[in-house]
């Protein structure tokens, strides 16, 4: 495999980041929905609501991932895990799958109450590009928050 993002081979436009994938690259770039601001290269934050009742309902933060693994990788496997960044006791999450599983390649499995894994639980077996949206709804004294994480899956063909 050569990295085309460090030897500088890809043809990514200045706006977009180059990630690398076995046999090959993708161009990515991030865009932030309305009402978002951009918080660094993998994240939305939201902005100030006001009194605006529809967007205390958005999630907090959109985070975007990239992941790239070859066909032939051993189901089940864990391949990614979600859980606030600092626990406070007493607090739950629900995870949930919110798009992208639409042929049920993935599924949550908890593994306590501040934290939940992404389970690969069928084979890929054809080289494809996946965006998999999971949900954290974190309940912190009584309060629930919502947070996204954007998994951009990209399977290459075994080697």
């Amino acid at each position: 495999d050569i990295d085309e993002c460090v030897a500088e081979s890809h043809n990514c436009s200045f706006n977009e980041t180059c990630f690398n994938i076995q046999g090959g690259f993708r161009c990515l770039s991030l865009e932030c929905p309305e009402n978002y601001r951009k918080s660094g290269d993998t994240r939305c934050e939201r902005l100030p609501c006001n009194e605006n009742k529809e967007c205390q309902s958005l999630p907090l933060r959109i985070t975007y991932y990239h992941l790239s693994f070859p066909t032939n990788i051993q189901v089940p496997t864990d391949i990614f895990r979600m859980g606030p960044s600092n626990a406070v006791p007493g607090d739950k999450i629900l995870l949930s799958i919110i798009s992208g599983n639409q042929e049920g390649f993935f599924t949550i499995k908890k593994v306590n109450n501040h934290s939940g894994i992404v389970v690969m639980q069928r084979q890929i077996t054809e080289p494809r590009d996946l965006l998999l949206t999971i949900q954290m709804q974190l309940s912190r004294h009584g309060t629930v928050n919502t947070f996204i994480a954007k998994l951009f899956i990209f399977v290459s063909a075994q080697l």
